[in-house]
């Protein structure tokens, strides 16, 4: 009975099923991404503000409250911290050993015991700690590249979304200047007809693309709405949290500077984890090279001090010793050698592969930003000048109404319908730089202190 309550008291309670585990789970985190708890800081949140306020927030506030409510990061840094304790535990020698024999129950039995005891030191070979502590290592930087992997990705996925939502800001404020300069349209075209001075057909039509200018805003904002929706989902927030994002406009020339491809590639060698890993596997192969070398060496396999225990010994003077030798005759560990040596060259050869890797992921991206930036430069070059005194024009001519304001209202809806399909290039290069920051494993150095006017976008009660 005693064993029976030992062995229940050891054994662990019975456990839920996995599905209730993870419902569970899910239900907190639903609970807990609705709003934020009391007493606790909303992102970008002042002191004293109103919770009923909607959350302001900037691109790095976003980025730091994604880091720090993602399961999947914290499941990956708690892998990392796992491989990182294993690396302590590999390094240490093995624990000596106390042998007691020649127990003889014949002697103890006529009172003439004899009792050997030694303890048994083992000798590490040369190098062979380190060669355990390197293969801990790669195991502890593969961990810390895949939980590297996952925040590069969160923290691109995070500024990307960030980025579309401010963008399809500035696309709305240009559709609904092209859908005001298309209803003026269409209002003149009323009177025109009242008047007589058109016909009905060139009146429809007139209304009938004023209305497909309003849909186009209308589409453009369910399009906002479901990037900030996945931009919340991302963050860990519900969302139907009320947001209010803080940045530059994106439709503002020029952005902040691009990185040369010198300080690209440099930063990406930093931050990227294939580097690390890459350079781990290399110490690895080099340490179990120098273990392979050394055991192809005679080296003591163990030392031993001991004392037998008999009556007819003279106190103090039974102390024995030994030590093995490990002779590498039928093994002499050459072919080892040789494949350890191979490895060691073949990880260096995977470093050099690494770079040339990332290097090349960060030219082919930081080329298509350069150029979809040259082609906007070029493209705002030629336009704003024109549109600019197209727009003067315009607006000269319907405020003095001595020539065709028809005409002039065309002239004005068109250049605002200029600078709306400009958005779509502009678009185009947000869209390279988020493939940018994820090749060099991070924002870009300009992002950091980009001056500029950084107005809040619009509330979800603006939409």
């Amino acid at each position: 009975m005693l064993i029976c309550a030992a062995l229940s008291g050891c054994s662990s309670p019975p456990r839920p099923a996995a599905s209730d585990r993870a419902i569970a789970l899910y239900r907190e985190g639903r609970a807990s991404a609705g709003a934020p708890a009391p007493g606790r800081a909303a992102p970008g949140a002042r002191p004293g503000a109103s919770s009923a306020a909607p959350l302001a927030m900037t691109v790095e506030d976003a980025v730091a409250w994604a880091r720090d409510h993602s399961a999947e990061l914290a499941a990956q840094s708690a892998r990392a911290e796992a491989a990182a304790a294993q690396v302590d535990a590999e390094d240490h020698f093995d624990n000596p050993e106390l042998r007691i024999t020649n127990v003889d129950l014949e002697r103890i039995l006529e009172r003439r015991p004899r009792v050997s005891t030694a303890l048994r030191f083992p000798v590490t070979r040369p190098g062979e700690v380190d060669a355990n502590v390197a293969a801990a290592r790669v195991d502890e930087a593969k961990a810390l590249a895949e939980a590297r992997e996952v925040e590069i990705a969160l923290e691109a996925d995070v500024r990307s979304l960030f980025d579309e939502v401010l963008l399809f800001d500035a696309e709305i404020e240009a559709a609904d200047a092209v859908a005001e300069a298309r209803r003026s349209l269409a209002t003149w075209m009323k009177g025109q007809l009242a008047a007589a001075r058109t016909t009905a057909v060139d009146e429809a039509m007139t209304e009938l693309t004023a209305v497909d200018a309003e849909q186009d805003g209308v589409d453009l904002r369910a399009q906002r709405s479901a990037a900030l929706a996945a931009l919340l989902s991302r963050m860990g927030l519900d969302p139907a949290v009320p947001v209010r994002l803080i940045g530059a406009p994106k439709g503002a020339w020029p952005p902040p500077e691009l990185p040369t491809e010198a300080e690209a590639v440099e930063l990406a060698l930093k931050r990227r984890p294939e580097i690390e890993l890459a350079a781990a596997q290399g110490d690895a192969a080099d340490a179990a090279l120098h273990a392979e070398r050394a055991a192809r060496w005679p080296w003591l396999s163990f030392v031993e001090v001991g004392y037998e225990f008999r009556p007819e010994s003279v106190l103090g003077r039974a102390w024995t010793f030994g030590l093995g030798v490990e002779l590498p005759v039928f093994d002499t560990h050459r072919a080892a050698t040789v494949a350890a040596d191979t490895a060691r060259k073949a990880e260096q050869r995977a470093l050099g592969a690494a770079v040339e890797l990332v290097t090349r992921e960060v030219r082919t991206s930081l080329s298509e930003a350069q150029a979809t930036r040259a082609l906007v430069t070029e493209l705002r070059r030629r336009m704003t000048p024109a549109a600019e005194r197209a727009g003067a024009e315009a607006q000269r001519a319907i405020e003095g109404r001595n020539v065709d304001v028809g005409r002039a209202l065309e002239v004005d809806e068109r250049r605002v319908r200029l600078e709306l399909r400009l958005m779509r290039f502009v678009r185009r290069y947000w869209t390279a730089v988020g493939e940018l920051r994820h090749a060099v494993g991070g924002r870009l150095p300009a992002e950091a202190g980009h001056p500029g006017r950084t107005p809040e976008s619009r509330s979800d009660a603006e939409q």
